[in-house]
């Protein structure tokens, strides 16, 4: 300190900041805030685990952050399917189409709402991120999905055959030859 009435030069004010903690740049603070939101997402998807485990619905019937939920499925597909949200998102898509969405199928009975893709998790809507499909249309896609090595797209779903055999008789065939019948 100065000896001039108790206020300090500009020397000693920078020599005081650069002894001091340093701020936070905003990167760093974003990428905290970042780290405290997924750390809070997993903690409310173990808690929501450990609610499934108990026998009791995961998200308790409030709506948890879609966060959670994709957090929640990760840690057990079983407990988010099991969620209130999952149901009210079946329920929609159900309301949206509630035969098989498949063009030559259309059969109402045994219908399930399915995901075409995992990425919209917690935040899912009827028609764009869901589809009805069948038993038999499901098994079809699952089939379609690994021929082509990815997720099939809704146009590709839509255009399902129903009625064509799963396995054709090449694959067949080496099945048995694998499997020995």
């Amino acid at each position: 300190m100065s000896a001039n009435g108790g206020k300090k030069s500009l020397q000693d004010v920078l020599r005081e900041r650069r002894g001091s903690t340093r701020l936070l740049s905003p990167v760093e603070a974003s990428q905290r805030a970042v780290a405290r939101r997924r750390e809070a997402a997993e903690a409310a998807a173990q808690d929501a685990l450990a609610r499934w485990r108990d026998g009791r619905s995961p998200d308790g019937r409030v709506k948890l952050d879609p966060d959670v939920y994709r957090r929640l499925f990760a840690l057990s597909s079983g407990a988010y399917y099991g969620s209130g949200h999952w149901s009210r998102r079946v329920r929609a898509q159900l309301a949206f189409a509630a035969a098989c969405e498949v063009e030559a199928c259309r059969s109402a009975e045994g219908v399930e709402a399915h995901h075409l893709s995992h990425d919209a998790l917690g935040a899912e809507h009827p028609g764009r991120d869901l589809i009805t499909l069948c038993e038999g249309c499901r098994r079809r896609a699952r089939k379609l999905g690994q021929d082509l090595a990815r997720v099939p797209a809704r146009e590709e779903l839509l255009a399902l055959d129903p009625a064509a055999p799963l396995y054709d008789s090449s694959s067949i065939a080496a099945l048995k030859q694998k499997y020995g019948s």
